[in-house]
């Protein structure tokens, strides 16, 4: 009889010892996995971004269709967590010139954007490279390069440790603006 209770013993301490580390496994696995989900609906936004850039060229309303298009692809949560939108010029090397900043307004419609912003936008932009100065005519000099570059703030959902405290994480993309075939005149 005395060696059953031993035996049972045994068994519980070694489920306490497992256990901790089983719930750590678990923890991490869902912090992780909720990071990588960010990670990738931030590069997709950025991406989304780079490409209505491209496309838009130096139309007077690029900034905002680029913005749009993020507005677009992003839901809810993930626009009140973004910390800035920066619109830039790019060199060759994809290292940031020119910067156009942009903030989204939490509580306001994404797809409302004016160059000045008003209160009812969804976007307020500070404006260093304005859209119709970007070169998309091939000639002279070579077509301008645009970075789209997005900030997301991110907390953990647990807060168990390691797993704690705020982070931001960023990400950028970069697209060789559209060729325009002939000039309007």
């Amino acid at each position: 009889m005395g060696r059953i209770n031993r035996q049972k013993g045994a068994t519980l301490v070694e489920a306490a010892l497992v256990f901790p580390i089983l719930i750590l496994l678990i923890v991490a696995t869902l912090e992780l996995g909720l990071l990588f989900k960010d990670y990738l609906t931030l590069s997709y936004i950025s991406r989304e971004g780079a490409r209505v850039g491209a496309l838009a060229g130096n139309n007077a309303e690029a900034d905002c269709a680029i913005l749009r298009g993020i507005g677009s692809v992003a839901n809810g949560d993930d626009l009140a967590r973004l910390s800035s939108v920066q619109i830039f010029k790019a060199d060759q090397d994809g290292n940031q010139g020119l910067t156009n900043q942009a903030t989204y307004v939490p509580g306001n419609d994404p797809e409302i954007c004016n160059v000045p912003s008003t209160a009812a936008d969804g976007w307020t932009i500070t404006t260093a490279w304005p859209p119709i100065t970007r070169q998309t005519v091939i000639g002279s000099q070579d077509l301008d390069i645009i970075g789209v570059r997005v900030t997301l703030d991110r907390n953990w959902v647990t807060g168990f440790p390691p797993f704690r405290g705020p982070m931001v994480l960023d990400e950028s993309t970069i697209s060789r603006l559209e060729p325009r075939a002939f000039e309007n005149d």
